[in-house]
């Protein structure tokens, strides 16, 4: 039995990794998709793999990092799909733990990392119906510290995620997170063939991408509707 069936479903950063994951884990469910990329044409992957399943998929062009034009992106994929019922902030930037970075540097990863996943959920809440999900994609960092621009914004996309849950809960919209660790990506710094990598890692790999989509599919069904404003640790054990 599907759990997401006929439910309609904003992805954000979908054109690779864990939101292509989620996009495509949705569909599989019965969910229909809008997916955002800063790259249009990066989008087709995903685009193709959500029709495959026989749902609607819309496409949209956008650095969430661009918040005057948010209301504008959301109404566009609550129009082209009828309706929203669940949000997935997944985009996002990365800086390494050693990398002080310039204040343009930090502006930009608050704003693509923090800010935009502040703006999404609250004005995203406002426009669903009761039994509305959220889900934001945080970090380990968010729970085991990180000398980084990004461990800075994923701490922050945790406590917003609380919350923000506290408030609009009363409306029957759930806000919860993900916290993954090392995932198998291209925005993964890990050398995941490296032996030394994976023996630092307790399970010996990486999570994959389909890992952290399926606590996506259980955080956007009627399965977690007591579960609000939590953020779930996926990372092998890395804690």
């Amino acid at each position: 039995m599907m759990r997401l069936l006929n439910r309609r479903a904003l992805v954000t950063g979908a054109s690779r990794g864990i939101g292509r994951a989620i996009a495509i884990a949705f569909a599989e469910e019965g969910t229909d998709v809008a997916i955002t990329s800063r790259n249009l044409a990066a989008l087709e992957e995903t685009r193709a793999a959500v029709e495959a399943q026989g749902r609607l998929c819309h496409a949209m062009e956008w650095d969430v990092s661009d918040i005057a034009i948010a209301q504008a992106r959301l109404e566009e994929a609550r129009e082209a799909l009828g309706g929203l019922d669940i949000i997935v902030n997944n985009a996002g930037v990365h800086h390494l733990p050693d990398q002080a970075g310039s204040e343009a540097d930090w502006d930009y990863v608050i704003d693509t990392n923090l800010k935009a996943v502040w703006f999404l959920t609250d004005w995203g809440a406002q426009m669903m119906s009761p039994g509305g999900a959220i889900i934001n994609i945080a970090s380990d960092y968010a729970f085991r510290g990180g000398n980084s621009i990004y461990g800075v914004s994923k701490w922050g996309v945790r406590g917003l995620t609380r919350g923000l849950a506290q408030k609009w809960a009363r409306q029957d919209v759930r806000v919860n997170g993900i916290g993954p660790g090392p995932v198998a990506t291209e925005m993964s710094n890990w050398r995941d063939g490296d032996p030394l990598e994976r023996a630092s890692l307790p399970l010996g790999r990486l999570t994959l991408p389909e890992e952290v989509a399926r606590v996506a599919v259980f955080l956007a069904s009627d399965d977690a509707s007591a579960v609000i404003g939590e953020t779930i640790v996926l990372n092998t054990g890395n804690s």
